[in-house]
């Protein structure tokens, strides 16, 4: 009883099954890092928020926020040198009351080009253009004791290019 042919066949379909295996996670490892993920919209959504928790202080209107001396970056905790000219990043913010009436001037920082980038994407097909995020909040705020109504929008938009590279 010689068994050793059936040896010699066990071996050569063993490394037949290794090289499956270490092609299919060798495939799979670069499809996953050569992958492009764009993250433009989440990131305005996150900016955003991160604004909106900022003001909205519990459906209550922050009290600093009125104040025309009120730092966006220091009192939402947002990193300023991101913001400017040519920066991916762009925020607007407008509080007016019920009847439309502004009840501060406008804030608006990071580059401003970006929010006509939004418009013209949303009407036409544009790949490579910022992503915005408009939210309208509906806050209270005391004055001289009385309970009153504000609106605030916020507007925030991301163009941060997220570049597809390959491994190989």
């Amino acid at each position: 009883m010689n068994k050793r042919g059936g040896e010699k066949w066990l071996s050569v379909w063993w490394f037949f099954v290794l090289v499956v295996i270490g092609g299919a996670v060798v495939i799979g490892v670069l499809v996953y890092y050569s992958a492009g993920i764009d993250t433009r919209s989440l990131e305005a959504d996150v900016l955003a928020e991160r604004i909106t928790r900022c003001i909205n202080d519990g459906s209550y209107l922050n009290p600093n926020f009125l104040n025309q001396d009120f730092d966006v970056f220091s009192e939402c905790n947002i990193n300023k040198d991101l913001f400017g000219m040519g920066s991916p990043y762009y925020i607007e913010i407008n509080a007016k009351d019920i009847d439309g009436n502004s009840k501060r001037s406008e804030i608006i920082e990071g580059d401003s080009s970006l929010k006509q980038d939004c418009e013209i994407g949303q009407s036409v097909k544009a790949e490579s253009y910022a992503k915005c995020v408009k939210r309208d909040e509906l806050v209270f705020y005391s004055k001289d004791g009385k309970l009153e109504k504000i609106r605030v929008s916020i507007i925030a938009a991301s163009n941060q290019e997220i570049k597809k590279v390959a491994v190989i």
